[in-house]
């Protein structure tokens, strides 16, 4: 019984209960569920998955990122471009890698150590690298070898694909961070600022360190997207920013930073996509499928603020309860 306690209070429940909810509704319209379908969901959004999982970091440390979409084009450009240019398909994957990575850090750099807003320092930065990616790539083109498109298909094993490889590589490196001893003081930092650097933490360090790894999952993403679709586009990762951050809110995870964890943010962005095709499959008229998108949308933000806060003022009876003692 407290195992199932646990479970549903738990703050990425409600957006994976979402996620099995529509899961089902889309099986009732498509016919039902096969391992094709599973296979082509992950190809399809691992991006965005991602994406998520990126934000979600920089927002458990009571900031954001804005800029990951834009990150996402420019490695999606980067790779085009090289591969045209005749770098390997891998050498090219590599280095548009380290360009997202390198974005990351400047993040970072400006963020913890010069301590300028991250709302301010990173809708700045999705201009400028959005900038840079038009540069590179004017118009939406270019191809890639398919040798890229047949490794991105591939499986593990013959088991595990490609694509939730990708995204388990990501978890596993945030898992080992949290493991470590000062993985707590992320959280801390999260819940207040001022606390955290009158206890010590660094402050600069942490938020510099969650930046470069939002930077790197907007370029696991840039890899995954290029993979899929074998072309380039400079606006490929325009409008990811707003829903990853979105599918984190309704993942549990404050806005106010120091609540939630990715799972929130992964189970999020599943849900978005299952709802993506939903709407798509019931072959409604775009401007009726943005309206019924955009109002689940809203609800399910709604019921995932009201869970947080609950869970806000619960841990705060706590903490009063045993200061009281």
């Amino acid at each position: 019984m407290t195992k199932v306690k646990k479970i549903v209070t738990w703050s990425a429940f409600p957006s994976l209960l979402l996620f099995i909810v529509f899961l089902g509704v889309n099986a009732a319209i498509t016919g039902g569920l096969s391992t094709s379908f599973f296979y082509s969901f992950f190809a399809t959004n691992s991006a965005a998955i991602c994406v998520a999982i990126g934000v979600t970091a920089t927002i458990l440390v009571a900031g954001t990122d804005i800029s990951l979409g834009s990150i996402v084009s420019l490695v999606n450009v980067v790779i085009v471009t090289l591969c045209e240019k005749g770098y390997t398909v891998w050498s090219a994957a590599l280095i548009a890698l380290a360009c997202a990575i390198l974005c990351g850090m400047f993040n970072g750099f400006v963020i913890g150590v010069l301590r300028v807003n991250p709302l301010l320092t990173t809708f700045a930065t999705s201009t400028a690298f959005a900038g840079i990616a038009l540069w590179i790539l004017p118009n939406p083109g270019g191809s890639i070898d398919f040798i890229f498109s047949d490794w991105y298909s591939s499986r593990l094993l013959g088991i595990i694909p490609t694509p939730v490889l990708l995204i388990l590589v990501l978890i596993i490196i945030w898992y080992f961070i949290m493991k470590m001893p000062n993985g707590i003081h992320l959280y801390a930092l999260g819940r207040d600022v001022n606390k955290a650097y009158a206890s010590g933490i660094n402050v600069t360090a942490f938020r510099f360190f969650v930046h470069t790894f939002a930077g790197l999952a907007a370029g696991v993403a840039g890899i995954c997207i290029s993979a899929n679709t074998c072309s380039g586009s400079p606006t490929i990762g325009s409008t990811m920013s707003m829903n990853s951050i979105a599918a984190a809110v309704i993942g549990g995870v404050s806005l106010n930073g120091g609540i939630g964890n990715i799972w929130g943010g992964i189970f999020g962005a599943a849900f978005l996509s299952i709802l993506t095709s939903i709407v798509v499959s019931a072959n409604l008229s775009s401007i009726l499928q943005s309206f019924i998108q955009g109002l689940i949308l809203l609800v399910g933000v709604v019921f995932s603020v009201v869970a947080a806060n609950k869970e806000v003022k619960a841990s705060i009876k706590k903490l009063v309860g045993r200061s009281k003692k």
